[in-house]
């Protein structure tokens, strides 16, 4: 069948938080499901990535087996050869605050795995913290995770290899705008979370989420990296919300972005989670995927998220 004749219909799986990489052909997803397991879904379409899973990991005895949430897979060298981490938030108990941060190691560099559990990411204090993901900047290592300090906010910290924390985490992204606060919304708790990295043409931004995950308006803001030290607030600038609820199309609480190109390259793509109702509720979200767009400036246009019922062309080079 010619890439011409197919298209790619949404949503692609019913999965929160997702988190998508195109490797070696073929798209790899993971995210939030029910259940206390980590999988990832793969297909060499974008359209079937939902259709096929592998669980990677099923928590032991003594491993945290509650509230396991937002895994995100990043392929790094640690001594001496490439492994895939996937960081990601779970607890030993069933409360919210004993979630923590906690890491598998692939055994080769196969992102089905295997995978060796490692524990808690070494050097994360003993404190609530959910979203883990990483930032490359000048050439260092960066973990970026949500603190529940009075509010959701996103830190950021120095790494001196994958499994490891090797500073004390840093403000940077205070959720401090009415429209990161569920501003008229069920629920006004401030969030700023799920942070995820984007680069573009020597620019490097952090993409995160807004609101409640429950509320309509869940959102994204976008932060732009100006220069200096990236541990400070200062260094980076604000913008938001830049990708939003669509009464119209019928997408509510868009959020938890993650982004990848196409196979030949020419194409950047989102995926997100949405869902179909405007009413407070967790239930319903699923993955969508849309292609976006870059600014003259050099920032990313994500544009309005699609309706269910508009077909899109497959990525390029499928």
């Amino acid at each position: 069948m010619s890439t011409s004749a197919v298209s790619l219909h949404n949503p692609l799986a019913p999965v929160a938080d997702p988190f998508i990489v195109y490797h070696n052909k073929s798209y790899y997803l993971t995210g939030t499901h029910t259940g206390n397991s980590l999988e990832i879904w793969h297909s060499p379409r974008l359209e079937d990535v939902g259709h096929s899973a592998k669980t990677i990991w099923t928590p032991a005895t003594g491993e945290p087996a509650f509230q396991v949430w937002s895994p995100s897979m990043f392929l790094l060298d640690y001594q001496g050869s490439s492994h895939w981490f996937v960081y990601f938030t779970a607890a030993l108990t069933d409360k919210n605050e004993d979630h923590r941060i906690y890491v598998l190691q692939s055994q080769g560099s196969d992102p089905l795995g295997p995978y060796v559990y490692k524990g808690q990411l070494t050097g994360t204090a003993n404190e609530t913290a959910i979203d883990a993901s990483i930032l490359q900047l000048n050439g260092k290592l960066y973990m970026m995770y949500v603190l529940e300090r009075g509010t959701n906010a996103t830190y950021l910290a120095p790494m001196s290899d994958p499994l490891t924390v090797s500073g004390k985490p840093r403000l940077i992204i205070d959720p401090d705008q009415p429209w990161e606060q569920g501003f008229q919304a069920h629920s006004t708790y401030p969030v700023a979370e799920g942070p995820e990295a984007l680069y573009h043409d020597g620019k490097t931004f952090i993409v995160y989420s807004a609101s409640d995950t429950g509320n309509y308006n869940y959102c994204l803001g976008l932060m732009t990296y100006q220069g200096g030290d990236p541990l400070e607030s200062s260094s980076w600038h604000k913008k938001g919300p830049v990708f939003e609820y669509s009464s119209d199309n019928g997408v509510f609480g868009p959020g938890r972005a993650h982004f990848t190109t196409s196979p030949d390259g020419k194409q950047s793509w989102m995926v997100y989670h949405a869902k179909t109702s405007a009413d407070f509720t967790y239930d319903g979200r699923e993955v969508r995927a849309q292609p976006f767009t870059w600014n003259a400036d050099g920032s990313p246009n994500f544009g309005v998220p699609v309706s269910l019922k508009q077909p899109l062309n497959p990525p390029s080079g499928e």
